[in-house]
């Protein structure tokens, strides 16, 4: 009842973007909640959590991007 009409169940291939953007999604939470545990415990190496905090902020940027293009060619090629 609640299954799209155009394709049959078995044709419909899960899209293996979503699927990165979650995992990396997860991956940026546990970075970002490393971060707090370093900003917060630690006191003898405090330049440890701008390089991690960089990092995730670029990787956050990589999967928005990521995003970004699979809309622009399921927009520009409706077909794929």
């Amino acid at each position: 009842m609640l299954d799209e009409r155009g394709l049959p169940p078995q044709s419909r291939r899960p899209d293996p973007v979503s699927a990165i953007t979650v995992g990396a999604l997860s991956i940026i939470a546990v970075a970002l909640f490393a971060a707090a545990v370093l900003a917060t415990y630690t006191y003898s190496t405090p330049n440890v959590e701008l390089p991690l905090v960089i990092a995730v902020a670029l990787f956050f940027v990589v999967v928005v991007f990521a995003n970004i293009l699979r809309l622009a060619v399921r927009h520009l090629r409706p077909g794929r």
